[in-house]
């Protein structure tokens, strides 16, 4: 694997590519000499936050530049700074070392005049993920910093950084790299790689990437052993899903088809590949229908797109992200099963398009809608017998997913405040529990009978469900993705 974002990291301003607005500001702070002491550089990864950060700390202490306000590259200073041996310029990775013991030993050492620079720089990568107590020491050394040292900060989650240390700092928003810069320079490199890189897979690596300038380098890296890369072979090379099986899976979803998204999973799965990249390779393509001019329909894609995105989330938190994703489009499939007999439509492009890049990063995502007032006939406390058949007939109504599980439950009996039932497995349990799940359940079961109820489940593995279709399929993701019991 060869590092080519190492060795074509920028040397010079010049060469920076895609933060033109924030060069600009750059080099008139130098040209002035108006140095500040403190500086916030946010945005996506990979765009050059820290590749920045050391050219400017080269910059402001660089003795050999004649005119202008590059740095010379030549000189003892300058050498030091790129090769990481400068004693005057130290990056710090907050995700290791977010205590206030290590602010505490900054701001004794920051005191100290530097030892062969004429400024003391600090570098704090990923500043959102300090402690509470380590910024408020951070804070107090902004406040007051000596004339010798600059504060460089980068994060990636500007709404983590508190806007006691924003309104401190001269903030620079960076840019996401847009495609076509991307495949510029990926196929730039390529031809001094000696590496013949098709326009298709240029544009391949460049969605892959999704934004970043680091990614896309070493995507390539990774695979510049092949001397000619084309889509196709850059797709089994990097593990990428092919477009017809996301067209497939895309289709089968939207016109719920449970078993076809089931069947489609598990040969993905067998073949050991990411199903979290072929979740991101959906909601790319949902992405370029609604924002097309093709025609594709929107009110089908937008729906889509959004419950991928949520899976995405719930997944970067989960133990098991495989198996999350894999149960969520089964879901998503189950609940379109009565869409109707028309068909929706969903065209995916055979290969990405220059606005298939996305953001697919963002934490911020809408919350479940609230759950609508059911209104049922009551039933008497003792005539439980009529109470099952119309909760099963009100879920059914309000969310077919539900319904798949519910349906295969064993109905326990009520009490005077609870639902009680048993089911076979205990991931059927968890997602009857799932907040809007409990939610809609609750309130049905409480519009049934005239009083407020809660749901209780048992697990039973000897449960007899007979012969439910949902059941058996639900029971064969469940062995087919190894959920756990």
């Amino acid at each position: 694997m060869s590092s080519l974002y190492r060795k074509y990291r920028p040397n010079q301003f010049s060469e920076l590519v895609g933060q033109d607005h924030i060069r600009g500001s750059i080099e008139a702070m130098l040209k002035s000499n108006q140095i500040g002491h403190a500086y916030l550089f946010s945005g996506p990864r990979g765009t050059g936050k820290t590749t920045l950060a050391r050219l400017l700390a080269r910059a402001v202490n660089c003795v050999g530049k004649k005119k202008g306000v590059e740095a010379c590259g030549v000189c003892e200073i300058c050498l030091e700074i790129q090769n990481g041996q400068s004693v005057d310029v130290m990056e710090i990775d907050a995700a290791s070392n977010r205590g206030i013991d290590d602010i505490r030993e900054l701001r004794e050492k920051i005191t100290f005049a530097p030892t062969r620079s004429k400024y003391r720089v600090y570098i704090i990568d990923e500043v959102h993920m300090l402690s509470k107590d380590a910024f408020n020491a951070l804070l107090k050394t902004l406040e007051e910093p000596p004339a010798h040292a600059i504060f460089i900060l980068a994060t990636t989650e500007l709404h983590k950084v508190p806007e006691t240390i924003i309104s401190r700092c001269l903030r620079y928003q960076f840019h996401r790299a847009t495609p076509d810069k991307i495949v510029s320079i990926l196929k730039e490199i390529a031809v001094k790689e000696g590496i013949k890189l098709e326009d298709d897979a240029a544009q391949l690596l460049a969605e892959r990437a999704e934004g970043s300038y680091r990614d896309a380098l070493s995507l390539l890296g990774n695979v510049s052993g092949e001397k000619d890369l084309n889509a196709a072979n850059l797709r089994v090379l990097i593990g990428l899903p092919s477009a017809e099986v996301v067209s497939q899976l895309l289709s089968a979803v939207a016109n719920g088809k449970p078993q076809v998204v089931a069947s489609l999973l598990k040969g993905f799965v067998q073949e050991g590949l990411d199903v979290g990249v072929l979740v991101r390779s959906m909601a790319n393509s949902c992405r370029e229908q609604i924002f097309s001019s093709q025609g594709a329909d929107v009110g089908v894609a937008a729906p889509l797109l959004e419950e991928l995105l949520v899976a995405l989330a719930k997944a970067r938190q989960s133990i098991d992200a495989t198996s999350l994703l894999c149960a969520s489009l089964i879901s998503a499939s189950l609940a379109r099963v009565s869409t109707g007999s028309q068909e929706a439509s969903l065209v995916v492009t055979n290969e990405p398009s220059s606005s298939s890049v996305t953001d697919l990063s963002e934490k911020e995502l809408p919350s479940a809608p609230a759950v609508d007032t059911v209104s049922a006939t009551p039933v008497k406390v003792d005539d439980t017998g009529a109470f099952w058949p119309s909760f099963l007939a009100a879920v059914h109504e309000k969310n077919h997913a539900l319904y798949a599980v519910v349906s295969s439950a064993n109905f326990e009996g009520l009490t005077d405040d609870k639902l009680i039932i048993a089911v076979k497995f205990r991931f059927y349990s968890e997602r009857l529990f799932e907040p809007k799940n409990r939610n809609l359940i609750e309130t049905i079961a409480s519009s049934i009978t005239g009083r407020k109820l809660v749901l209780e489940c048992l697990v039973k593995a000897d449960l007899d469900s007979g012969t439910n279709k949902e059941e058996d399929l639900l029971s064969t993701v469940v062995e087919v993705f190894e959920i756990n019991e």
